[in-house]
């Protein structure tokens, strides 16, 4: 099958298994992390610790990601980061020591990060073939997976089936797919610059759009880890009810980048980027406001909908409007800024809520809502 044969429906489809694979595998580890904990008898603390290499290795592999990427195509970094990155999540099943754990969380996120990186350069470089907004329902693929890892380990969990079995069963099914459907994937632009001319400190537009990533992970952060503790402690719910806050915030984040698309092609993506930071300022002052099961919820579910479609619509905004061969360099430059925010993100809400309460904790946060809505309007002339 020639290139010219391959329709931009088939691409479109095939790169959304791709976005689907990265998140599996991300959730099927997180769905695991109890039963990793306890197999290797580490208290709470001391696991603690060794989660934080996860995002060592992915923030380290950022400038490792965009050069490859830039340097090889996006089709071959996302077949290879399709290979190596089930590969690393099997590698947490055999960790029989704290040692080999570390090492295999580096790794892992090292390898998740090329995979973000070129699957999210694949994505714009395919958007650019078509005439509206695309991107936002490939990110709700990858959300959509962390709910399917989620069940799966659930299930997994209920019938005493060890992880290494999981991740086995996942990386299999991985890579039957990506044998049947490697070839779909766009060709990718390749630079032909040096390595050591791609990086320079990144433009004030780039500069700009990092720091609307960096506040929105910045929440997306607080809500992966703190909207459990405050549903316990704030919202005063019993244990079984705790995760009423993450599940109804994931299930608005995954629903509202199914349909973002079809908002930024209806009103532009600066008016939708200027929505989403309301939605986030509202939905956090109703949880704060009256902290009840009910009220709560409905305030988190907003901050879904709010945060959905942020990152997706910085990635292809910056994509599109990148250099040939550029874009991997442009969406890790950003992408970098944006995960900072992810990293200082929860223990930011720590020290706040050390200091003031964790209900003004999240309050505090809301402004960053605010901030979203008046940077977004200042970037009109690019989205």
């Amino acid at each position: 099958m020639t290139e010219s044969m391959i329709s931009l429906k088939t691409r479109r489809i095939i790169l959304s298994g791709y976005f689907f694979l990265t998140g599996i595998c991300f959730s099927s580890w997180a769905s695991r992390i109890p039963d990793i904990k306890m197999q290797l008898g580490l208290s709470d603390g001391a696991f603690g610790g060794l989660l934080f290499f996860l995002p060592i290795g992915s923030f380290l592999g950022i400038p490792i990601s965009g050069s490859l990427t830039a340097k090889h195509g996006s089709k071959k970094m996302v077949t290879i980061a399709a290979v190596i990155y089930p590969i690393s999540l099997i590698s947490l099943g055999i960790s029989t020591n704290t040692t080999q754990l570390a090492i295999c969380l580096f790794l892992f996120g090292m390898a998740g990060n090329l995979f973000n990186v070129s699957v999210n350069t694949q994505a714009a470089s395919l958007s650019k073939l078509f005439d509206k907004s695309i991107v936002s329902k490939f990110h709700g693929f990858w959300s959509l997976a962390g709910f399917s890892g989620g069940l799966l380990g659930g299930y997994f969990v209920a019938n005493a089936i060890l992880p290494l079995q999981q991740f086995v069963t996942v990386a299999v099914l991985g890579w039957i797919f990506l044998f049947f459907s490697r070839h779909y994937l766009l060709p990718g632009e390749i630079s032909s610059q040096p390595v050591s001319k791609m990086w320079n400190k990144p433009s004030p537009l780039l500069l700009q759009f990092g720091l609307v990533a960096l506040g929105n992970m910045i929440c997306e952060g607080m809500m992966f880890d703190w909207s459990g503790v405050y549903f316990q402690k704030v919202v005063r719910v019993s244990e079984e009810w705790r995760t009423v806050g993450y599940i109804s915030f994931m299930a608005c984040m995954t629903t509202g980048r199914m349909f973002a698309d079809t908002l930024i092609n209806y009103w532009g993506a600066r008016k939708q980027l200027m929505l989403s930071g309301l939605v986030v300022t509202l939905g956090l002052i109703i949880a704060v406001s009256y902290p009840n099961i009910f009220v709560s919820s409905i305030g988190f579910m907003l901050v879904g909908f709010g945060v959905s479609s942020v990152i997706p619509t910085i990635y292809g905004t910056v994509g599109r409007n990148a250099a040939p061969g550029r874009a991997s360099i442009d969406l890790a430059s950003v992408s970098s800024i944006g995960f900072f925010g992810f990293l200082i993100g929860p223990p930011i809400i720590g020290f706040l809520s050390q200091a003031i309460g964790l209900r003004w904790a999240f309050l505090t946060i809301s402004l960053l809502g605010i901030s979203t809505f008046v940077q977004a309007n200042k970037l009109k002339k690019y989205l």
